[in-house]
C-alpha cells in the first residue's frame, strides 16, 4: 500500500462527524463508552460502531477494566491531523475546547 493510499484510508476513517467527536471527547483523556455517550447524542450501537472503525484504523486504543471498556486516543499524530483542519476552517476553538 502507498503512503497516498495509507493517508487515503485515514482521510476515510475520519470522515464522519460523530468520529471526529469521539476524537474531541478523548483528546480530554481515557474514558469508557458510557461517558462518551454522556459527551456525545448517539445510541449506544452507534458508538460501538465508530468506536470500532477507528480502533482497526489504530487512531483510538482500548484497554478492558471489568465490564467496561476504555478507550483512549490511539495515534497522536490525528490529533495533529484534525486540529490543523479545523484550524483552517476556523473551528480551532471547538478543537481547543474540546482538549482541554
Amino acid at each position: 500500500m502507498s503512503d497516498f493510499d495509507s493517508a487515503a484510508e485515514l482521510f476515510g476513517v475520519l470522515s464522519t462527524p460523530i468520529r471526529l467527536r469521539i476524537i474531541g471527547a478523548l483528546c480530554d483523556g481515557e474514558k469508557n463508552v458510557s461517558q462518551l455517550l454522556h459527551d456525545i447524542a448517539v445510541s449506544q450501537p452507534n458508538m460501538s460502531q465508530h468506536l470500532n472503525v477507528l480502533y482497526r484504523a489504530g487512531v483510538v486504543a482500548k484497554r478492558r477494566h471489568g465490564v467496561q471498556v476504555y478507550y483512549r486516543i490511539g495515534d497522536e499524530s490525528v490529533v495533529r491531523v484534525c486540529k490543523a483542519v479545523c484550524s483552517q476552517m476556523g473551528l480551532e476553538q471547538t478543537v481547543d475546547h474540546e482538549r482541554s
